[in-house]
């Protein structure tokens, strides 16, 4: 097997998932790291949190791959007066490399609203935003209610709740955006679509939705995006072996932020 440094693991990453796919404001790439260090081992996770870091301590990761970017925003320093500074610093200490890819995946075949439109088992699904390619549109084998799918939804993607608001539909043309899409409903509602899933949903473009005719399921940020992290752990396991790299993929277990009080 051949010896991977974190520079050539980043330029198959860049290959796999393309940095020109990623919005303008966007922050994508290697974040983070020696570009001459040595890889055996990489964990995938959405965010960069405190327990994702010490997973990746733990299970001796050389490189952390998240979905959001670990840095954003233009850094004037780096100290551990900032969480998301500190989480770095421990990173860095520890000689893991970070490596994002955000809008870049969101779009790219097999990326998260492929894989999520996969999980809803839309049928002959195609791109919602052609300009950017983000989101998917696609039918369901059979018409459903809105309660029944939402219900389907909330245990395929293993979230804690959903939010619905009905239109009155009966649910079989479904656009779906995994993250935050509610900035699609026109486009949804333009291509015939019933029902739009998606998450972050605020109060006045549900509001919106409904009163356009459009049924709309908030089922979170988080549980509309980690699917994708599986499959793109199966991908990555596959191409590595494909060119002879011994890198072991492991994925993170991420707690859902944003849970049901009973």
């Amino acid at each position: 097997m051949n010896t991977v440094t974190i520079g050539e693991l980043a330029e198959l990453l860049d290959e796999m998932i393309p940095l020109q796919l990623a919005e303008s404001w966007d922050n994508v790439g290697l974040m983070l790291g020696r570009r001459n260090k040595p890889v055996k081992r990489i964990l995938l996770a959405l965010d960069m949190t405190q327990e994702v870091v010490e997973q990746a301590i733990a299970k001796k990761a050389d490189m952390l791959l998240t979905h959001h970017p670990a840095i954003f925003r233009k850094l004037s320093n780096v100290t551990d007066a900032d969480w998301q500074q500190e989480l770095l610093l421990q990173l860095a200490e520890h000689g893991i490399a970070v490596y994002s890819a955000h809008t870049n995946l969101d779009c790219v075949a097999n990326g998260v609203n492929a894989v999520l439109s996969k999980r809803l088992r839309l049928q002959d699904d195609d791109v919602l935003d052609a300009s950017n390619g983000l989101g998917r549109i696609g039918f369901l084998a059979e018409p459903q209610s809105l309660q029944s799918f939402a219900q389907q939804v909330k245990r395929v993607l293993n979230a804690d709740y959903v939010t619905v608001g009905d239109a009155g539909k009966k649910v079989q043309r479904v656009a779906i955006c995994g993250g935050a899409g509610s900035d699609l409903l026109e486009l949804a509602l333009a291509q015939g679509a019933d029902t739009l899933v998606t998450g972050d949903v605020k109060y006045h473009e549900a509001q919106r939705a409904v009163f356009s005719g459009l049924n709309i399921i908030d089922a979170g940020h988080q549980p509309t995006e980690l699917p994708v992290l599986d499959d793109l752990a199966d991908r990555l396991s596959l191409r590595f072996s494909e060119v002879s790299w011994n890198i072991v993929v492991n994925v993170a277990q991420e707690t859902l932020l944003l849970k049901a009080v009973s």
